[in-house]
């Protein structure tokens, strides 16, 4: 994978307008993927700023963008939390609101990933944990339209044929 960028940003309310600005100026505004890319790392960011611990040093998050020839992997890592971690939402969520505020960021960024995303420990004995997900490097409109709508829905987006 090719090194596009990595960003290290204060976690606060203002990291994930950071976040998007920097993914915008990895790629470029014309990007077939820079939509895509912005929305997870937006997603990504605000769980890390939301849910991570806090405490004395533990105010950063770093984002890591690389690119394959067909996908790029968006990283976010973040100081962690001692009782909890992300975990795989079901796609199928009953009955979710779909004007809710809170709750959804996973579950859009494994829709957008098509399913290809997950977290881990960045060290066995660290509590950084690091939420990554994959996303087409060339989505076509179609593709895109599929992912948002599914992202939106909480439906599973076919994959690519």
């Amino acid at each position: 994978m090719e090194h596009i960028g990595t960003i290290e940003l204060t976690r606060d309310d203002q990291a994930p307008r950071l976040a998007r600005e920097a993914v915008t100026g990895w790629v470029g505004r014309s990007h077939p993927a820079r939509d895509t890319l912005i929305l997870a790392a937006s997603e990504l960011v605000t769980n890390a700023v939301v849910h991570a611990d806090h405490g004395h040093g533990r105010h950063w998050l770093l984002i890591h963008l690389a690119r394959a020839s067909d996908l790029f992997r968006l990283a976010v890592t973040d100081p962690g939390t001692a009782l909890s971690a992300p975990h795989h939402v079901p796609l199928q969520i009953p009955r979710l609101d779909r004007n809710a505020e809170q709750g959804r960021g996973l579950a859009i960024v494994a829709a957008l990933s098509r399913g290809r995303w997950g977290s881990h420990l960045l060290l066995p004995h660290s509590r950084h944990r690091v939420v990554w997900c994959y996303l087409d490097a060339q989505p076509s409109e179609s593709d895109i339209e599929l992912l948002y709508s599914a992202a939106m829905c909480n439906e599973p987006a076919s994959p690519t044929t």
